[in-house]
């Protein structure tokens, strides 16, 4: 007999001949693979070292993926104290009805942060377990490769309808705040702005940031509903806001106390977009702001189904002025997600 494939031979004597028996076996069982943090493989995260004395903040955004085989890779943008990045022009400048009016957003190039419009270049490997609490709540033990990071935990929940889950910082010694969202979407898989404006789920900004000694935490409305579609860059949103006591311009400044508002597609290629604003007053009688603006880099939020359900993001403002003894004093880093699911 001929031995398949799927058989095994096994030599047996019977009645003093001996006979070659043809055994049907299934195939080997694999190692088990290992689970992946809420069921989900890609998560987009945002995390900082955040302290009261400046000088050393540092925030990273980016993204985490999980594989069967129990490893876990991490691609990142990072910004620090250390190394203060400017603001850079994205090249769109936003038009039609979405500025150039007294009701509307100015039409300036929209600012975010040096480093974000290239591909992320720190990246990370290392292996993860999951575990659980006494109480039973499942987190992520990540183990870097890279013995500088050592070792960080993040507590794992899933969405109520099981399309995204959520990482929330648990331990890290590199780090003291953490967000992360993810799905069995691929990271290259984005929603455009028209989608992101249509999402009509209330949704909540949280933030830690760290300014002038001292951290502060925020959990506030964020109203989609504001924002204007850019005819002109259909990749755009704006909303110009009312006076507001969010600015307090003082002579010589202008009497204009709104806030312009911008938020940009960064690529379609993957989950990038950001986010600018600025008192009006600030500018000094100049259309646009070139100071001390809020610049916020954004990853989307994607679930399963390849719905928007928010970003996860970072502030990296620096001073960019010297008329100051301690100019990192008046640094802007923050840690924050806007979503539905907080």
């Amino acid at each position: 007999m001929i031995a398949t494939k799927g058989t095994k031979l096994m030599i047996r004597y019977i009645g003093g001949v001996l006979l070659l028996v043809a055994a049907l076996f299934g195939p080997a069982t694999p190692a088990s693979a290992a689970a992946l943090p809420g069921e989900k493989a890609n998560y987009v995260v945002s995390f900082g070292s955040l302290h009261e004395a400046s000088g050393s903040n540092w925030v990273r955004l980016g993204t985490y993926s999980f594989t069967s085989n129990g490893r876990v890779r991490s691609d990142t943008w990072a910004w620090s104290q250390t190394a203060p990045a400017p603001r850079v022009g994205t090249g769109t400048v936003p038009g039609g009805r979405c500025s150039g009016t007294s009701t509307t957003v100015r039409p300036c190039d929209i600012n975010t942060v040096k480093g974000f419009l290239t591909p992320a270049t720190e990246v990370r490997a290392g292996s993860f377990t999951l575990h659980a609490d006494a109480s039973g709540r499942q987190y992520v033990n990540i183990a870097w490769d890279q013995t500088a990071w050592r070792t960080e935990e993040w507590w794992v929940e899933t969405a109520p309808d099981g399309t995204y889950a959520r990482l929330t910082s648990k331990y890290a010694r590199k780090f003291t705040h953490g967000y992360g969202y993810g799905s069995n979407a691929g990271l290259t898989v984005r929603r455009p702005m028209e989608a992101v404006l249509g999402h009509d789920a209330p949704l909540t900004m949280t933030y830690h940031r760290a300014t002038k000694g001292s951290i502060a935490y925020v959990d506030r409305n964020w109203n989609m509903g504001q924002y204007i579609r850019c005819t002109d860059s259909t990749w755009c949103l704006t909303y110009k806001t009312a006076s507001t006591s969010n600015c307090k311009c003082a002579a010589p400044y202008d009497k204009d106390q709104s806030l312009q508002n911008y938020i940009q597609q960064v690529t379609g290629k993957d989950r990038r977009d950001t986010h600018w604003h600025w008192c009006s007053c600030l500018a000094k009688g100049s259309q646009c702001y070139k100071g001390n603006s809020h610049v916020y880099p954004l990853l989307q939020i994607i679930d399963d189904k390849a719905r928007w359900r928010g970003w996860v993001g970072v502030e990296a403002s620096f001073y960019p002025y010297n008329d100051q003894a301690d100019p990192r004093r008046h640094d802007m880093l923050s840690v924050f997600r806007v979503t539905e699911w907080a």
